[in-house]
């Protein structure tokens, strides 16, 4: 019987003598980088002593680079930190992936901002508008803005980098349009969002009082221009808005009628958002849209638009009350208009794969406005929110290796996919090619786009802002309806900045 015994403890001493060696190695290895890693901020941290680094853009690639260069090249008692300055004439960081959602109500938008205050310590910030740069001595002139972005007086402000990273994003493209401008409301601001939910609830305090059936037809029409991704998921969540308000208002005594919202999609592409490879998901996205009420119009042009109408090509004038556009973006005028540098053919810099503008050494360009070739050579990486991160951690390790005499890295990264809201609790997603519809894919975009919003804070309160609209869906609205007064942008809440006024 002892000798049976035996066996099972000599197994579960060799178990345990074998745990304890694996924790020991791991442990020792875990020691060994870290060991190398302090070494390695130890010879960068004297290698930058002095040394000013400069990131124009507080966007996701710009923010990306100041926060990954504070970790790199941390303050120690032995050597001056390098002075890392963020540049941006907004005192935040705009999650741009939740704007729809807060446009459709579904989150407050003070919530999809990250204050200046969240940065690392090590990092300064310096609010004003770049109005000149210099490549090749590495020089920015700034206009001082105050909280709302607006240029404040004639103070200028001169900045001489050591590195100098240029991250200044794009702006909405209206491809000429006459009107299309000054008589529309883009996606691409915070007061976008807000402006659009002010907007609508106008449109329906305007309706409820007009006698007219044709006017007040007219001012239940809403258009959205350009059907790629940001046109489909604001058309979705305009239209739930919209379309829940009246019916809600309708079971009060309201005299509107479903029948007379128009909510309308234009694009002159064959298909809803050309960036998925799936054409079967392109196909749900629009069977989605049309059981939810929405009219799309593809292969149809926008040409002109007025303070109440729009002219499509071929189809004449249309009464609107509101007309979104989101039919293209292209590169800051500021970078488009840069001398002595290559651009490709939507304005972007033409840079080297590591992020690098040639002919301009300690001069770097990411995001939007810039085109990095990808490593197979089949055209450039798109101008998306994971490729500005992955590009903003690349640009700051480059910037580092460039201080410590190393190598440099060129970007070899392969986007995870793309995701997109077609309605509630609808979606669709492509995942390393993969496709996946409906609620599922709702579900993934909702946990990744949350998991990418910067702060724990701000990652608690959009979860609260999704359970109060699961919560009250079927209610009135009635803190979306206050944002129409400017309720929304009071400013009350300690945690977020204090954000502009709701446009009238």
């Amino acid at each position: 019987m002892s000798q049976l015994r035996s066996k099972p403890r000599s197994s579960r001493t060799l178990l345990t003598i074998g745990a304890a060696l694996l924790c020991c190695g791991g442990t020792a290895v875990a020691a060994s980088w870290r060991a190398k890693r302090l070494a390695r901020q130890r010879r960068l941290g004297a290698a930058a002593h002095g040394k000013r680094l400069v990131i124009l853009g507080s966007g996701f690639a710009g923010r990306n680079v100041a926060t990954e260069l504070a970790r790199q090249l941390p303050a120690t008692a032995a050597n001056t930190p390098a002075e890392i300055i963020l540049v941006d004439e907004n005192p935040y960081l705009l999650f741009t992936p939740m704007l729809t959602e807060a446009a459709g109500g579904m989150v407050d938008a003070r919530h999809i901002v990250s204050p200046t205050h969240a940065l690392p310590g090590r990092v300064t910030f310096r609010q004003g508008r770049v109005e000149e740069i210099d490549l090749a001595n590495r020089r920015v002139t700034l206009r001082t803005t105050d909280h709302d972005g607006n240029v404040t007086g004639s103070d200028r402000l001169t900045l001489e980098a050591d590195h100098l990273v240029l991250a200044l994003g794009s702006v909405v493209n209206y491809h000429g349009v006459p009107g299309l401008e000054e008589h529309s409301v883009s996606m691409k601001l915070l007061s976008d969002a807000e402006t659009v939910q002010a907007r609508i609830f106008d449109l329906l305090a305007r309706a409820e009082a007009e006698p007219d059936h044709a006017a007040r037809r007219a001012l239940l029409t809403v258009v959205v221009g350009g059907a790629g991704y940001t046109g489909v998921e604001t058309m979705a969540a305009v239209n739930e808005l919209l379309r829940t308000e009246v019916s809600r208002r309708r079971q009060r005594g309201v005299p509107l009628d479903p029948a007379d919202v128009t909510t309308l999609l234009v694009d002159p592409v064959k298909r809803l958002m050309p960036e998925l490879q799936s054409a079967r998901l392109a196909a749900y996205a629009e069977t989605k849209l049309r059981e939810a009420g929405v009219e799309v119009r593809l292969q149809t042009r926008i040409t002109a638009a007025g303070p109440d109408f729009i002219e499509l090509d071929g189809k004449g004038r249309l009464p609107v009350g509101l007309l979104i556009w989101s039919g293209g973006e292209m590169p800051s005028p500021l970078v488009s208009k840069l001398e002595g540098v290559s651009h490709s053919k939507q304005g972007a810099l033409e840079v080297e794969a590591t992020g690098a503008v040639s002919g301009y050494p300690g001069v770097w360009a990411i995001g939007d406005c810039a085109a990095l070739p990808r490593p197979d050579g089949k055209g450039t990486y798109a101008p998306t929110a994971q490729n500005a991160l992955r590009e903003g951690i690349l640009v700051a390790a480059n910037i580092g290796a460039s201080l410590g005499g190393e190598p440099l890295r060129p970007l070899t990264y392969r986007p995870i996919g793309e995701l997109a809201l077609v309605g509630r609790h609808a979606g669709v997603a492509e995942i390393y090619g993969w496709p996946f519809s409906g609620l599922l894919a709702w579900a993934m975009w909702r946990a990744v786009y949350l998991a990418k919003m910067p702060g724990l804070g701000q990652r608690a309160r959009i979860l609260l802002d999704w359970w109060r609209d699961a919560r009250d869906h079927g209610r009135p609205k009635l803190a979306v309806a206050a944002a129409s007064e400017g309720v929304l942008a009071s400013g009350i809440d300690p945690f977020v900045p204090k954000l502009p006024p709701v446009p009238a």
